[in-house]
């Protein structure tokens, strides 16, 4: 699919917030490392020559502290430990 098929199929410029068509591609493989995708399978999906560039995207999932971190997070307003609304609190 051609890239102007895609911006105009998501409504890109209403939808993207600012962000950049390939910041879903770098999302993605992100993704597909965190769940334990083999990064060579991330790099042929990706298209990358190199798994060097693959690996790149390896330190955006942090240490085990910044994963436990964000997993608190993700738990989400009013769950034991999740975050809040931010309404009344400092």
């Amino acid at each position: 699919m051609h890239r102007s098929a895609v911006l105009r199929t998501l409504h890109w410029t209403t939808t993207g917030g600012g962000r950049r068509l390939h910041d879903l591609r770098h999302t993605a493989a992100c993704l597909w490392l965190s769940r334990g995708v083999d990064p060579g399978t991330v790099q042929a999906w990706c298209g990358h020559e190199s798994i060097a560039t693959t690996n790149r995207y390896l330190h955006f999932l942090g240490t085990g502290a910044d994963q436990a971190g964000l997993s608190r997070l993700n738990e989400g307003p009013g769950r034991p430990g999740g975050a809040h609304d931010g309404v009344g609190h400092e």
